[in-house]
């Protein structure tokens, strides 16, 4: 790898660290990340400028490195890379904070980039069709996912259903930021930064899926983070409403049941969630009653009236 970096970026690092297929080292106090890359290559143009575009308004995202022939793809046996230089502490866990940060300071204005991902009823209609020709297919071999998955896919169909009402209703001004594909409460800076995680989405995309992960992962005062979040984005109703609405749709859920099925991880990784599942709409409640002090929410019946 090495040699690589001298031959295709002109860096000669003296130690090179590998975790997990991502290489880092150092040059003058300059940190470099050497991420393999699995974005088209019209979602990296995107990428590339826009991440631009913010170092410019002096947003430090990670800044992607042009290699000898100026592209932003390296391709390194037979495995396309892009390197990446850092400018934050990369370390450090995120927080409500740099969510707000990252979102109030990156508004996009363009209504068509091969980035944007708004359509989420639409987006989480496919996904259930997909996940349960899945269940389908496996739910035989794991009892336990298929004893709860009814439950999940219903919660989904409510999502979906909140989503696309909330689209038909709104009055409000839609706006696009910069968010992520997923965050979760183990991300860091290295993550939040990076460029090759981005898409263009909602507001509070980030911000809910940060909530759910922290939810599960037993982090506490999640009202008093959402209430910080509110004060510092101020959403209009529609994102309020989108909000609860991503909320709602079991990402959590899924996210392992793929996992399981890939044979990733053991079936008993989806225990803790299952037995969260009340505790979940107690939590769903409790940020309904917070919001519909402050917005038009129209009600889930079996969630508010349970």
């Amino acid at each position: 790898m090495k040699n690589a970096c001298i031959f295709y970026y002109n860096l000669n690092p003296e130690v090179i660290h590998q975790k997990d297929g991502v290489y880092y080292f150092k040059i003058n106090e300059e940190r470099y990340y050497l991420f393999p890359c699995y974005r088209s290559r019209e979602e990296l143009n995107s990428i590339y400028k826009i991440s631009s575009e913010l170092i410019n308004k002096n947003i430090y995202v990670h800044q992607i490195v042009l290699n000898k022939d100026n592209n932003i793809i390296t391709i390194i046996d037979n495995i396309m890379y892009v390197l990446l230089k850092i400018y934050i502490k990369e370390n450090e866990f995120i927080n409500v904070d740099n969510i707000s940060y990252l979102t109030n300071n990156t508004l996009i204005k363009k209504e068509k980039d091969i980035l944007i991902q708004k359509d989420w009823a639409s987006l989480w209609e496919v996904k259930n069709d997909y996940l349960e020709y899945q269940i389908s297919q496996f739910g035989v071999k794991y009892k336990s996912v298929a004893a709860s998955f009814s439950y999940y896919i219903g919660i989904a169909e409510n999502a979906i259903s909140y989503a696309r009402n909330t689209l038909i209703e709104n009055k409000d001004r839609i706006n696009l930021s910069i968010a992520h594909r997923r965050i979760t409460s183990t991300n860091t800076n290295l993550d939040l930064y990076n460029p090759l995680e981005f898409i263009i989405d909602y507001r509070v995309r980030d911000i809910a899926e940060y909530v759910k992960s922290c939810f599960f992962d037993n982090k506490k005062e999640l009202l008093e983070i959402i209430i910080k979040f509110f004060n510092n984005v101020r959403p209009n109703n529609f994102e309020a409403r989108m909000f609860y609405a991503r909320l709602l749709y079991p990402t959590y859920y899924f996210d392992i049941f793929e996992n399981i099925v890939d044979e990733e991880i053991e079936e008993s990784e989806l225990d803790k969630i299952v037995s969260m599942s009340h505790e979940y709409e107690l939590f769903l409640k409790s940020v309904f009653i917070y919001l519909s002090n402050n917005y038009y929410m129209p009600e889930i019946t079996w969630l508010i009236k349970s």
